[in-house]
């Protein structure tokens, strides 16, 4: 028997040493293992610089080395260079498709394939991924929502819409970036997010540009405010009320010892002459974690945004407030789960109307990364969400969209980019298609509240009730400075618009869009009347049935505006006068003139007013406001008015 030496005995087992070494890698070269193994010895240290030279000398001496190619794209998402991550995990799974460990790179692939509209391709790797038994329940069901969509968006693409998509003309789109536009209500003011390119080794500095239409063009884009934008932070991502007096806009800053930047959201009120300065909107809304993109109602007292805070439903979801009649925003409420995925949802945008909701999420079966959805607020709640379709969404991230009162056009920003250099962001215009358009169109009010004596502005509460429904619709307030108003109306419903001011008779104004499906704009210029003895103003939104005195219900709104006006004013007495037009029998207009004067007589004194501050008569035709030669003339006869006596 042959006899083996201690050295022997060394011998042969650093040959199985090195055998099994082999064996566990892809590679034969003992130096390309070496190097491998020291990098991974470095990267457990967290020396990732030092890691990532010897993967490279790993490759150097086995290019067909699997596990360093791995590695050295794990370090590429780390430095988020993800261009040379694809290509080193696409070769990782090249030499070993079956490889567990290499997992992470189907996951990375099948969502990379996604994003450049290679459905086919996408879905084979996202199937790969799911065949190798992968742990993570997030990660698993977001591959088998990327399955969906492949199969979707090939389904899809072939019902594309008819869509004409034209560039925003000079002297807009000169920024390097430009993103996340907003208008107001009558399209003649138009904010957004812009940036100039940057110097070498610098970051983007974000501001917020205004440009003004004016005759038949926009103006050249300024900075906002030197109140707004600062040298230093990011300003962007802003909303504005309907009639351009709040700005809500995001600020992010970066803690000098964290090192981390927060955003939180700001606002600042036009005062018509200048911007005032910005106040964070409170701990209701802004915590710790990420708030931005925020979208206010028409009338400035709902708002809605995207966060990360706890209580969601995944990383970012969307959250809405209300604002009280302190002008305090309340704490949020999450927009559930019709809305809010385990994903992420963003940048919504409420219509006019009030009603429809345009978001984008990454977390919902469509085209590929964020697609933009519209849902519509029935019933008191979200109807399931409808992807906008081909080509508004595509492969690749679609987020930010304004959509006009009148819902015929709609406005974003496209980027290009070239190897993950954004090249421009520029700020685009589309004619919306009737199929996605909502169903609600809207428009608006506006002109200028004065005292009808002096003819100087005023600054008056507007309220705007639904008077099917007898409820409040929206409130502002005409501006301080010059009087401005604007409000919203939608179409298929009937409106009273109560002005007040203290010191003046309220004036009501009636807009009927029942049967109006695209309402057009409107100017009217609003005086108000100082209270004083003799003076007469007429109940615009007093109703009853044609030839009878029973008060309908729509009337309600109207009365109680005098209700609160006699209990705002207790020492005002006035006389409560009816008056109809010159058709029928003299006597028989008289009468009833009289006995509709009795019935709102007869409501205020059951809500309150005391019986001696008030008295009722009944004129007839005696008293025309308008000759009785039209039917618009003889309607404006048949009214209800209040004397101050």
């Amino acid at each position: 028997m042959k006899k083996y030496t201690l050295w022997g005995c060394f011998v042969v087992l650093t040959i199985i040493q090195n055998t099994l070494v082999l064996a566990q890698y892809s590679s034969q070269s003992n130096k390309a293992i070496q190097f491998y193994e020291r990098g991974n010895d470095l990267f457990q240290k967290q020396k990732y610089d030092e890691a990532f030279e010897q993967y490279t000398e790993a490759l150097k001496k086995d290019n067909q080395f699997a596990e360093a190619h791995y590695k050295i794209a794990q370090l590429y998402q780390w430095y988020n260079q993800t261009e040379k991550m694809y290509e080193h995990f696409a070769k990782a799974i090249e030499l070993q498709p079956d490889n567990k460990d290499f997992i992470g790179a189907y996951y990375h692939l099948c969502e990379k394939k996604l994003k450049e509209g290679q459905y086919a391709e996408s879905k084979k790797l996202g199937q790969k991924y799911l065949s190798l038994n992968p742990k993570n329940a997030l990660k698993i069901k977001q591959v088998n929502l990327w399955i969906q969509s492949c199969d979707y968006a090939e389904e899809n693409i072939k019902k594309s819409l008819n869509v004409q998509i034209r560039p925003l003309e000079k002297p807009l789109n000169k920024l390097y970036l430009q993103y996340f536009p907003v208008f107001t209500a009558d399209l003649k003011t138009l904010f957004f997010t812009g940036a100039k390119k940057p110097a070498a080794n610098q970051d983007y500095q974000e501001d917020i540009y205004v440009s003004y239409w004016k005759d038949t063009a926009w103006t050249n884009p300024r900075g906002i405010s030197q109140k707004i934008n600062t040298p230093t932070e990011n300003e962007g991502t802003c909303t504005i009320s309907a009639d351009g007096k709040m700005l809500i806009f995001t600020l992010c800053r970066q803690d000098k010892q964290t090192g981390k930047t927060n955003c939180d959201l700001y606002s600042s009120t036009w005062n018509g002459t200048e911007w005032t300065e910005p106040q964070n909107l409170g701990e209701n809304i802004n915590t710790q974690a990420w708030e931005s993109q925020p979208s206010l109602s028409a009338d400035g007292n709902t708002l809605y945004f995207a966060s990360t805070r706890e209580g969601g439903f995944g990383g970012r979801d969307i959250w809405v407030s209300t604002r009280n009649e302190q002008g305090i925003w309340q704490k949020p409420q999450n927009l559930g789960e019709k809305i809010n995925t385990v994903f992420d949802e963003t940048s919504p945008f409420i219509h006019f109307n009030g009603k429809t909701l345009y978001f984008a999420s990454n977390g919902r079966v469509g085209f590929g990364g964020y697609d933009l959805y519209q849902s519509d607020f029935l019933n008191k709640q979200w109807t399931e969400p409808q992807n906008l379709g081909y080509p508004i969404n595509n492969s690749q991230d679609q987020i930010g969209f304004f959509v006009t009162p009148d819902a015929r056009k709609s406005y974003f920003a496209i980027a290009t980019s070239y190897k993950e250099q954004v090249i421009s962001s520029l700020l685009y215009e589309m004619t919306l298609p009737q199929e996605i358009q909502p169903v609600v169109k809207s428009s608006f009010v506006k002109g200028i509240v004065y005292d009808s004596l002096t003819k100087k502005p005023i600054e008056a509460t507007l309220e705007l009730f639904d008077l099917a429904t007898n409820t409040l619709q929206s409130t502002i307030k005409s501006n301080l400075n010059n009087g401005e108003y604007l409000i919203t109306l939608n179409s298929g419903l009937e409106y009273s618009l109560e002005i007040r001011k203290e010191g003046y008779a309220f004036k009501s104004l009636k807009f009927n869009y029942i049967e109006t499906k695209e309402p057009k704009p409107l100017e009217i210029n609003i005086p108000l009347m100082p209270i004083s003895k003799g003076l007469t103003f007429r109940l615009d939104n007093i109703y009853f049935e044609f030839g009878k005195y029973t008060l309908q219900d729509k009337s309600k709104v109207e009365l109680d505006q005098l209700v609160l006006f006699m209990k705002q004013n207790p020492t005002i007495k006035g006389e409560i006068s009816g008056h109809t037009d010159n058709i029928g029998d003299k006597k028989r207009n008289e009468i009833l003139s009289l006995n509709r004067a009795k019935a709102v007589y007869d409501y205020l004194i059951k809500a309150g007013i005391e019986p001696n501050r008030l008295t009722y008569k009944g004129y007839g035709d005696t008293r025309p406001s308008a000759p009785n030669d039209t039917e618009e003339n003889r309607a404006k006869n048949r009214r209800i008015e209040f004397e101050i006596q």
